[in-house]
């Protein structure tokens, strides 16, 4: 009997641990596996809480899943592909693998900033804007009253580029890399830039607008998940805003049908006078008045007694082409209201020019449909500025030289009290340039110079030697190379470029390298370059030792300059006259290399800015 108990015991653990034994296999039903993330404050996915699995078949979408609830604030934005919440997830690709996918949370914040579209184009709203620096009431965003939604509705044309910004310095700039889609349901391009996508300079990118519309954009904001570009190597606490990023932020457009006014013939007004534009018609951001529907205002500091009036100019914009010419309308004295005609004088009941009866800073507001212009002034100095030559002039073809080396590209005062300020540079063919301004004493930066960028508008006649790079640049392109004296005056802003005429001996050529003197010059007279003869070049005369390669370029100053880095010749400015030129053959970068034993003439070409060399015979 109890032989039989035992076994029947013995029995019932057999049978149970089979059934544990099954309960613990798992099946393999050949589906994969999506684990949805909560990437709350951190990319390291091991971190990360998971908020759930699902089972997919391969070739099978996922469902896109409610939206997860999260204590302490927090509201969520999207799913996204990435750890970085670089870009959303695709819920209409295909699994087709064991995929991730991550929740992005946002700290609740009102946004309290206001922002503006910047740009340019032959669009009404856009046009004239000159990429920020003209910014109305007309250009700001409609904020949303419960959510950080900015909206505005407007006439965008083929070849029009803007982003939202909220200044004109293009501060927290949001671009091309917010947008959440850049076609129409049936596959038209709408919006392209030349950016990658997914990175930080895609979001700086400039919207290029492909199809012609009306269109409505939101930008929405979380404010509480913007960052800084801190590793931008002009990154500082002042310049901050220049570098802001978000990481959630995003644009997104509905295109309301064909643009509303094809046609659209726009009136802007520029202050014209004897000392602020010399009489001429220059029309830059410094002149022209703002432009809000049939209001028009300008700010700018008037010396005492200088004489002026306020011109029109009429651009007729169709189908995206513009036409500009000089309009027939002006204003004169005879438009001030009663209590202006005592801040400036010349009042006319038949018109005249007006007069700055005390130097200072005087607003102008202008009503087109009621032809009144009111004027309120406030004496105060003018604001001095630093000047620097900007443009892909340093090392290497680099911008912002003058960032690093403020010495060499600052335009020095003609003469105390006059408000002209020059500097001379040699310029090569199809570089371009600009030149900036900062408070004076401040160091200069890209950010305290961003509001002040004087370009090809400023210059007083380009001549046969300069233009502007596009209609879309306005910097100045050089078209034939040169040594030039470059002036800014500080009052007019109007720019002179004209060629240096003290003769030829204008610069200073330094030889620096490998085998020579170890990269360093230290401006020492024995590594410099003597003026030819003629005036026509600037030679050197080197000797490469038997069994030495010697690795070398040209560094070219200004002359009397002793600190800072001077332009780079190296084997990119080889000339086709020399008879030894076959033995100095590029290194694997952008130097010169000898190895042949011998000496040897190197001759620089003031006009072509070409190196020759030549055999010297013992």
């Amino acid at each position: 009997m109890k032989k039989k108990i035992l076994a029947i015991v013995l029995f019932g653990i057999f049978a149970l641990s089979l059934i544990g034994l099954v309960a613990c296999v798992e099946t393999d039903d050949g589906k994969l596996t999506v684990t949805f993330y909560d990437a709350t404050g951190t990319t390291n996915v091991s971190e990360m809480p998971i908020i759930k699995t699902e089972k997919v078949a391969s070739g099978e979408k996922v469902t896109r899943p409610a939206p997860p609830a999260k204590e302490g604030g927090y509201t969520f934005v999207d799913w996204f592909a990435v750890p970085s919440k670089a870009h959303r997830f695709d819920f209409d690709a295909a699994i087709t693998a064991d995929t991730a996918v991550y929740a992005g949370f946002s700290k609740t914040q009102t946004d309290t900033r206001d922002f503006y579209i910047v740009g340019s184009g032959t669009s009404e709203l856009l046009f004239g804007t000159d990429w920020g620096k003209v910014i109305t009431d007309a250009h700001k965003l409609t904020k949303a009253a419960d959510k950080n939604e900015y909206s505005i509705t407007l006439d965008l044309m083929e070849g029009d580029q803007f982003q939202f910004a909220i200044d004109g310095a293009w501060h927290n700039q949001r671009g091309f890399g917010y947008l959440t889609e850049t076609k129409l349901a049936d596959g038209t391009e709408v919006f392209d830039s030349n950016a990658s996508p997914y990175t930080d300079a895609a979001k700086k990118a400039n919207i290029e607008v492909v199809k012609s519309g009306n269109y409505t954009l939101t930008l929405t904001t979380y404010p509480a998940d913007d960052y800084y570009d801190t590793q931008n190597a002009y990154y500082t606490e002042e310049s901050k805003e220049s570098y802001n990023l978000g990481t959630y932020d995003t644009i997104t457009w509905v295109r309301n049908g064909d643009v509303q006014n094809s046609a659209v013939t726009i009136t802007d007004f520029y202050i014209k006078g004897a000392s602020i534009t010399s009489w001429g018609d220059l029309c830059t951001p410094s002149t022209q008045m703002a432009r809000n529907g049939s209001e028009y205002t300008l700010t700018v500091w008037l010396k005492q007694d200088d004489q002026f009036m306020f011109t029109s100019r009429v651009t007729k914009i169709e189908n995206g082409e513009s036409t500009v010419s000089v309009g027939s309308e002006y204003i004169k004295s005879n438009a001030l209201d009663a209590a202006s005609q005592a801040v400036v004088g010349g009042y006319s009941e038949t018109g005249g020019n007006m007069t700055a009866l005390k130097s200072g800073e005087y607003t102008f507001s202008y009503n087109s449909t009621s032809k009144v212009l009111s004027v309120t002034f406030e004496e105060k100095p003018a604001t001095a500025y630093d000047y620097y030559l900007d443009g892909d002039i340093g090392a290497g073809g680099t911008w912002n030289a003058f960032v690093t080396s403020p010495a060499d590209y600052k335009l020095t005062e003609t003469e105390s009290g006059s408000g002209v300020y020059k500097i001379t540079k040699q310029l090569a063919a199809n570089q371009q340039i600009q030149i900036r301004a900062c408070v004076a004493g401040e160091v200069p930066t890209t950010s305290n110079t961003a509001n002040n960028l004087y370009q090809f508008n400023y210059l007083n006649g380009a001549g046969d030697n300069f233009e502007a790079m596009s209609a879309d640049n306005n910097n100045i392109k050089v078209k034939v190379a040169g040594n030039y004296d470059i002036s800014i005056d500080g009052y007019s802003k109007i720019i002179t470029i004209v060629p240096h005429i003290e003769g030829n001996d204008t610069l200073d050529i330094y030889i620096k390298g490998e085998g020579i003197n170890n990269w360093s010059h230290n401006f020492e007279s024995q590594w410099k370059f003597t003026l030819s003869e003629d005036e026509t070049s600037y030679e050197f005369i080197l000797t490469v030792q038997a069994d030495t390669t010697v690795t070398f370029g040209l560094e070219r100053h200004t002359k009397g300059e002793t600190s800072g880095y001077g332009d780079y010749f190296g084997a990119s400015a080889m000339g086709t006259s020399g008879d030894a030129n076959s033995k100095f053959t590029p290194d694997s970068g952008t130097n010169f290399k000898c190895s042949e034993a011998g000496t040897y003439k190197i001759v620089y070409n003031i006009q072509t800015e070409k190196v020759d060399f030549y055999a010297v015979e013992a």
